[in-house]
């Protein structure tokens, strides 16, 4: 190939390459499901947000936190964290309205649910993130290893 011919494809590859940069990007502007790009990033994008089994003791020993479980009520009846609070991640929408007046949005909140493959913690943390909630963390070894270290339970 002549060096010109080499030139002239490299300037049109980047091009197009320029041109669908762009037009990803406006695209991306306009989609309410877009990138992190146009707006803030939610704790399940950021995997940010978790503490570990110890922090989460000295957490609850501290009495600063508010706890809340995101399994599914017959779950948390048969135990939980001592003092947790239940919002099931998949009734949030009916069963936040209940608790929204005394759950104060400076308060951390403390949420977890079975173990790490357990993903309603993430799903709760997210919903009380776009609720307005900004101390939000996520225990994520969650209740099984709370009972395993025999912590206060209920």
């Amino acid at each position: 190939m002549k060096p010109g011919v080499i030139k002239s494809l490299v300037a049109q590859t980047a091009g197009l390459l320029a041109a669908s940069t762009a037009l990803a990007l406006a695209v991306n502007v306009f989609s309410p499901a877009g990138l992190a790009v146009t707006r803030a990033l939610t704790l399940h994008e950021l995997d940010a947000r978790y503490v570990t089994a110890e922090e989460t003791k000295a957490r609850h020993e501290a009495g600063q936190s508010l706890f809340l479980d995101a399994r599914r009520p017959e779950l948390f009846a048969r135990g939980h964290i001592a003092g947790a609070q239940n919002l099931p991640a998949d009734e949030f929408g009916e069963r936040f309205t209940a608790i929204a007046g005394w759950l104060p949005k400076e308060a951390e909140l403390v949420v977890y649910c079975d173990s790490k493959s357990c993903s309603l913690s993430r799903q709760l943390a997210d919903k009380l993130a776009e609720a307005g909630y900004e101390r939000v963390v996520i225990f994520r070894d969650g209740w099984v290893a709370w009972k395993e270290r025999g912590w206060a339970a209920e």
